[in-house]
């Protein structure tokens, strides 16, 4: 919701440049009387001008109002209610799997991280159980405690997406913030063409190139290289 209220506040004043812009080129060609009648059709149709702003503006607020309205229930929190199936026994690794997504679904997050451990206990190569793990602990903000599974499930699968990009959004936006660590895990899974399998891996790698939000970041979305950017 943020990047979306910054993207129209950064859209907004590109167009104020654009038209200052405009203008200044203007005079400097054709001098004042070109600029002066840039003004008065402006000023003559202010009424115009206001209620398209308005319109845009009005249209705006109400897409954010219905966006906030429409959020999910943020995770570890007991309104949540699970898709998956619980299961019926816990005997295997696998079991006690399926029973920590179960648990973190219904907003468990603690039972969860309990089921996860019992499955890597019962199988301590089980890197899925490892990655989940993390992701509850990162949902609790325990990034200390996130990264040695994360470690842990790429040792184990080094091709494992989801736990690539785990560790490089921990590295470009929670704990230990280092860009070079995130861009390197980003590149990864561009490599195996994991972008097909996380969308959003170049929006991420942007950001950590430009080391968090800045001009740049902008430029490169809306000027040079569009749904591109971040990927290349």
């Amino acid at each position: 919701m943020l990047v979306i209220v910054a993207l129209a506040f950064v859209f907004i004043i590109a167009l104020i440049l654009v038209i200052l812009i405009a203008s200044v080129v203007a005079r400097w060609i054709h001098g004042e009387n070109i600029l002066k009648k840039y003004f008065v059709l402006l000023m003559e149709k202010w009424r115009i001008v206001v209620g398209v702003l308005g319109t845009v503006v009005g249209l705006f607020i109400v897409f954010i109002v219905i966006s906030i309205n429409n959020q999910p229930s943020p995770p570890c929190t007991s309104s949540l209610v699970p898709t998956s199936q619980k299961p019926s026994t816990l005997v295997s690794p696998q079991d006690y799997f399926a029973q920590g997504d179960y648990d973190y679904e219904r907003g468990d997050c603690d039972s969860a991280i309990a089921d996860y451990t019992r499955a890597i206990d019962l199988n301590p190569k089980f890197a899925e159980a490892y990655n989940n793990r993390a992701y509850t602990y990162m949902v609790q903000h325990n990034y200390a405690a996130a990264l040695p599974d994360l470690e842990k499930a790429i040792e184990l699968r080094p091709d494992y997406v989801n736990a690539l990009m785990n560790r490089g959004d921990i590295y470009n936006y929670y704990y230990e913030i280092n860009y070079d660590s995130a861009v390197a895990d980003y590149n990864r899974i561009l490599q195996m063409g994991g972008r097909e399998r996380n969308s959003s891996v170049c929006g991420h790698r942007l950001l950590a190139l430009h080391h968090g939000w800045d001009l740049g970041v902008f430029v490169e979305v809306f000027f040079t290289k569009g749904f591109k950017a971040g990927c290349n």
